[in-house]
């Protein structure tokens, strides 16, 4: 259905304030970028790469000379291929969600991609997993880091905002969240072969045991007849949103309630046990904070903001011998509690997961950005993403970030 006018000449200023975040010699080169483009997307789709018509912006004062306006910058930018014109793809669906993963291939031929490239190469990425699915394309996409970045270790970090000195341009680092076993099986030993460091941010209250993660029990126990009435008997689709929304002492009694009305038990999970963690550390991943539980901060009081965080700490600090010195905060959101409970344990650096690049010298050691990927992202969109313009278009769209 064609936009009106006034929906293009919003979308057009709202992509055009990303473009003009560009340094200006990146923006005078966007014609250049843009003529090697439709060649590119022929080669790699056998395809024409005459683009869609779009909707004209709206007429603006004359640009500065050698210089285009943002929205003449952002008329470049492809719209995704009609339907019986799109690229080859996979058709993998990432799990739980039922989408191709490689829905936003289609960016990687954007003329900006480069503008995007460049930008990108004076920024700290980090990335953040949930595990390894996906052997095989996550050694892929290490691979494209050690042609494209400068993959760095949590100790990096730390000693470039100890001493207040920006990491190498194209830095990079990897991250695990939650930590399953998959981080010791797979990811290990593909960082390992190629001579990448990381990090794993983990649940203790998991070690060493053989309990699910709990969204992924209250998603079984929904679907296996399991109620609960604060839930309000939705579709097992909206309930971890729903779960997630609730005060936290609300959680814990619905998480309950679904585990003795429903039909079955959840299967066991095999977790890391306290050995794995030192063999992951010894293996170049260090070791950070997750709390105990992962609960939504956010939902917590104070007191079970702090027992979160001292519980896992004082239970890291046994097993590994020292003290941990980041922190990734559960669900990705920054507590300024939970910051305040870091200060005083110590802790160097804290990671979000807002899907955003973040500078070279962190002006925030305890509010890092990430960039949320997957072990099946396709090496195209994994591209776009390393570049900022994945994050950059979703957020222009409004998409949400996990």
């Amino acid at each position: 259905m064609p936009q009106s006018k006034s929906t293009t000449s919003t979308s057009m200023a709202r992509i055009g304030s990303v473009i003009s975040t560009l340094p200006s010699a990146n923006v005078r080169s966007l014609p250049q970028a843009a003529a090697g483009q439709p060649a590119a997307r022929q080669r790699a789709t056998g395809r024409s790469a005459a683009a869609p018509p779009m909707t004209s912006p709206p007429t603006t004062a004359p640009p500065a000379p050698g210089r285009p306006t943002a929205t003449q910058a952002v008329s470049a930018v492809p719209q995704p291929l009609p339907r019986g014109r799109q690229p080859a793809r996979r058709h993998a669906a990432r799990p739980g969600t039922g989408r191709p993963e490689e829905r936003g291939d289609w960016l990687r031929f954007a003329p900006v991609q480069p503008l995007f490239r460049a930008r990108a190469a004076q920024r700290l990425a980090v990335l953040a997993y949930h595990g390894v699915t996906d052997p095989r394309s996550f050694g892929a996409q290490l691979d494209r880091l050690r042609r494209l970045a400068t993959p760095v270790s949590l100790a990096a970090v730390q000693q470039a905002v100890a001493e207040r000195r920006p990491l190498p341009a194209r830095s990079v680092l990897v991250t695990f969240d939650d930590a399953d076993r998959s981080v010791l099986t797979h990811a290990l030993p593909a960082l390992n072969d190629r001579g990448i460091p990381a990090a794993a941010f983990v649940i203790s209250e998991l070690i060493g045991t053989e309990r699910p993660f709990w969204w992924h029990e209250a998603d079984f126990l929904a679907r296996h007849g399991g109620r609960a009435r604060s839930l309000d008997c939705g579709h097992p689709s909206q309930l971890l949103r729903r779960l997630k929304a609730m005060p936290d002492p609300d959680r814990r009694r619905s998480l309950q309630e679904l585990r003795v009305s429903a039909d079955r038990r959840p299967p066991r999970q095999e977790q890391l046990t306290p050995a794995d963690l030192i063999a992951l550390r010894e293996g170049g991943v260090a070791i950070g904070n997750h709390t105990q539980g992962h609960p939504c901060l956010g939902r917590c009081d104070d007191a079970t903001v702090r027992a979160e965080i001292t519980g896992a700490h004082e239970a890291l600090t046994r097993w590994l011998g020292e003290p941990p010195i980041a922190f990734a905060y559960p669900d990705g959101g920054h507590d300024p509690r939970a910051e305040t409970v870091l200060q005083e344990l110590g802790y160097r650096l804290g990671f979000l997961s807002d899907h955003r690049l973040g500078p070279r010298l962190p002006d925030h050691p305890l509010q890092i950005s990430r960039l949320q990927v997957d072990s099946t992202t396709s090496t195209r969109r994994f591209d776009t993403i390393l570049s900022g313009l994945e994050p950059a278009y979703r957020r222009w769209r409004g998409q949400a970030v996990a």
